[in-house]
């Protein structure tokens, strides 16, 4: 049976610890992130967009403000709040400089309104999902019961099966669904998903038996397959890298984890011949009557193997499969150091191209210095992964924490041109209601994790 700890928190701690968050405000560090927020007015004062700026500044200090909150009466980790504050503003001002641009060039104020309307309404929803989850984790041991963990299990799966039936897919990719007129990527939810239900298998012991790690494969298997069959190979390849440093830090057997590696540098040797092989007869004619199995097989290797000729040879294809990148170059050359009043007109730019975007008008100085702030905030996520004793806690914070950095890595480095690009997102700033969702939600219990959590982690059955 589960082990469980009696705590109560009494009206008149939680008054002393509202007290202290007040007082701690005007000395921590959230009054310097509150005074870049107001700043910021001039910068985007200058490139036109205040008016729009204006209108979600209060949303960004309540945020900030409610954050810090949560933060000091939870004791929790307050540079991974501040960290996450100042890519979520420099987020906010980028997309308003897109809305601008759209209303010059569309020449009315209908994308203003719009465009506020929308961020506003994500920013609150997603506030009030990342408090509720953050309190509940504080809280109670809900999330690492295994009733919990299986309903997680069962709902990411369900999510993705209804995406493939339901979903038209864009770009062969099928990972949007809408409900009550809600539009939802069902892959943002999976992958938040993935953490809770991979801690609860991996929590339960100190050391890790043959079962443990096939239910371990066994729910990562699944997860990256129906990924495949979606078409979501950039947060497939985000998933297998969480799979593997889960797999370092929390399975002792080193060799199981050497095992996997040659198991998927072989599996995908196999699979790219395969690849090859079909994609010739194809070509000589003798696979023209193939079956839907082989089609899907054809076109995910394609879809792949395109990503790697095209970041090499952008200029293969120039009008199509190579103009993301190109434009993206371009974007990048343009901006320089320091920004540039002459933008360019780049595909996607406020989801999978959203960081040359910035580089373009705020300088590659600005942009190092966001990846930067990336940096730092892995740094600290770590160190709650460091200090925790309980081990359900340090595979939450692990995990959470190596999930927005390597997303973040992926796509600077995919639309720079330093890897192939992936249609994922860069966290807090892309635009994207789900995944500005997801990203609020890890950030909460990444900071409850962090505290003085009154459960613990890793409960025996």
């Amino acid at each position: 049976m589960r082990e469980k700890q009696e705590h109560t928190i009494s009206m008149t701690r939680i008054r002393w610890e509202i007290h202290r968050a007040f007082y701690s405000f005007w000395t921590g560090p959230l009054m310097a992130v509150i005074l870049m927020q107001i700043a910021a007015l001039l910068f985007m004062g200058a490139k036109g967009a205040g008016r729009i700026y204006l209108n979600l500044l209060p949303l960004l200090l309540l945020i900030s403000l409610a954050g810090w909150l949560f933060t000091s009466v939870a004791h929790g980790n307050r540079k991974v709040l501040v960290y996450s504050l100042i890519l979520l503003t420099v987020g906010t001002m980028l997309q308003c400089i897109f809305i601008e641009e759209l209303v010059i060039r569309t020449g009315t104020r209908d994308p203003a309104r719009t465009g506020i309307a929308s961020l506003e309404l994500q920013y609150l929803v997603s506030l009030a999902a990342a408090l509720a989850a953050g309190i509940v984790y504080f809280c109670t041991d809900f999330i690492a019961r295994k009733k919990t963990a299986v309903l997680m299990a069962a709902l990411a799966v369900g999510l993705s099966l209804l995406t493939l039936v339901f979903s038209e897919g864009v770009g062969g990719v099928k990972n949007w669904i809408s409900l009550a007129g809600i539009s939802l990527q069902t892959t943002e939810i999976s992958k938040l998903l993935y953490i809770p239900v991979c801690a609860y298998i991996l929590g339960r012991d100190r050391e890790t038996d043959r079962r443990t790690l096939a239910f371990f494969y066994g729910y990562t298997f699944l997860s990256l397959l129906l990924l495949a069959v979606q078409g979501e190979f950039g947060t497939l390849l985000l998933l297998l890298l969480v799979f593997l440093s889960l797999h370092l830090l929390f399975v002792s057997d080193l060799s199981w984890l050497l095992g996997v590696v040659l198991a998927l540098t072989a599996g995908g040797g196999i699979l790219a011949a395969i690849g090859r092989k079909l994609t010739q007869m194809q070509l000589d004619g003798s696979g023209a009557r193939t079956g839907a199995l082989v089609r899907f097989y054809l076109d995910a290797y394609s879809k792949i193997s395109n990503r790697f000729i095209y970041w090499l040879n952008p200029e293969k294809d120039p009008a199509g499969l190579g103009y993301q990148l190109l434009k993206a170059k371009e974007s990048i050359l343009l901006g320089g150091f320091f920004g540039t009043s002459s933008v360019t007109d780049l595909p996607v730019k406020s989801s999978d191209l959203v960081y040359p975007a910035l580089i373009e008008r705020c300088g590659l100085v600005f942009a190092l210095l966001i990846f930067i702030v990336f940096n730092l905030l892995w740094l600290e996520e770590m160190k709650v992964f460091i200090r925790k004793k309980q081990r359900y806690h340090q595979i939450i914070a692990a995990g959470f924490g190596t999930l927005v950095f390597y997303q973040a890595l992926i796509i600077i480095a995919g639309s720079t041109g330093l890897c192939p690009l992936t249609g994922i997102t860069l966290p807090f700033i892309s635009s994207g209601g789900s995944s500005l969702l997801v990203c609020f939600i890890m950030t909460a219990l990444i900071i409850a994790v962090s505290g003085n959590i009154p459960w613990k982690g890793g409960m025996e059955e």
